[in-house]
């Protein structure tokens, strides 16, 4: 009963905000897109805003971003639908950086994130401007251009790294049509797996979303073990890490086979045989050594479990955002469930993993 009134209380609060917000739009609207885009997106910062007040909020924004940038991400010019290769991971396409806006769970989760990241740099850094690198910032460049509003210039200035001419060009054109120009203290066309940072040690925050589920694919490992080297000892990193779990399943478990494990309730765990790879912990151990000749990220050999859990085998994606911030499996897209059909598996008392710094990065896996 008591979470039932506390429910009630939070609806209410966001009803009287929302129609505060609305009252005052109609009194005095807006005299520019970007006004309606801070406005909306402060309500973003509430972490217990009811999922589909979320995506309204997040759907409108998106519509002025794309108004203004002219880019959606459903349409446009051929040369937006295609993905640049980075020395190890895919690049994603203008429109598929732009879709990313609508991954609603991703993008409160990283909004609200970065905005707690800054607070807690201003904490950690008093009377310093707060240097913010943002590797990957897409045609929308959103956790600058939401974000920096809320701060003055003197606060936080943002520094952007993209390998997409397009996108690059889109998001300086948005940010010019915002006002925000006094935010922006650099902007480099460049592939930030290879890039090196000018004056490197000034910057505060590290914020790269990069990433695909499983750390497939996109190139945010091979980002950070090139930026990281370069940057001050203390940088903060958004996300602060990402963990993915291997995870065994029954015939009995899924009855209905593989889509049947995206009905099953959170608590229902499978065979876990542990977590595969902790971003965190395999940079560290990474760049505490001479990089391999192979390209080898991390590799891990884990127990199999007992051959009836062999029908099925799953990768579950967390993503620590911000503190107790996260994203877990089938929150977003960056953490959809990997599933595979165990059809004929050798027999073998160990499964190894294997994650390489190829042109599309993947955890690979065998049996011995």
């Amino acid at each position: 009963m008591e979470g039932f009134f506390k429910s009630k209380i939070v609806i209410l609060f966001f009803l009287r905000s929302l129609v505060s917000y609305l009252h005052l739009m109609s009194k005095n609207p807006p005299t520019h897109p970007s006004k309606t885009i801070g406005d909306l997106a402060s309500f973003l910062l509430d972490p217990h805003l009811e999922t589909e007040h979320e995506q309204n909020f997040i759907d409108r924004i998106h519509e002025l971003l794309s108004e203004m940038a002219v880019v959606s991400g459903f349409d446009g010019a051929a040369e937006w639908h295609n993905d640049l290769q980075a020395s190890s991971g895919m690049a994603i396409s203008v429109n598929e950086a732009a879709l990313c806006l609508l991954d609603y769970r991703r993008t409160g989760q990283f909004f609200r994130g970065m905005h707690r990241a800054i607070l807690d740099a201003k904490q950690e850094f008093p009377g310093q401007t707060i240097e913010v690198l943002y590797a990957g910032c897409g045609p929308y460049a959103p956790f600058f251009t939401l974000i920096a509003p809320m701060f003055s210039p003197d606060e936080v200035q943002f520094t952007l790294i993209e390998i997409n001419d397009a996108s690059l060009a889109t998001a300086r054109m948005l940010i010019h049509e915002m006002g925000l120009q006094p935010y922006l203290r650099e902007n480099y066309l460049a592939d930030a797996t290879l890039f090196k940072v000018p004056n490197a040690a000034d910057y505060h925050i590290l914020f790269s979303e990069t990433m695909d589920t499983a750390l497939e694919r996109e190139p945010m490992v091979s980002i950070l073990l090139n930026l990281l080297p370069q940057l001050r000892e203390e940088i903060m990193v958004i996300p602060q890490n990402v963990t993915v779990e291997g995870v065994f399943f029954r015939e009995t478990d899924l009855p209905d086979g593989i889509d049947a494990l995206y009905e099953l309730s959170a608590d229902y765990k499978g065979h876990s045989i542990g977590i595969i790879m902790d971003m965190a912990d395999a940079i560290h151990e990474y760049l505490s050594h001479v990089p391999p000749a192979d390209k080898v990220f991390h590799k891990i050999q884990l127990p199999l479990p007992a051959p009836e859990y062999w029908a099925y085998f799953a990768l579950f994606t967390t993503v620590e955002v911000w503190d107790d911030l996260f994203l877990y499996k089938n929150d977003s897209d960056i953490t959809d469930l990997r599933v595979r059909k165990m059809e004929d598996l050798s027999p073998g008392n160990f499964i190894h993993f294997k994650y390489e710094l190829l042109d599309e990065p993947e955890l690979v896996f065998g049996v011995s």
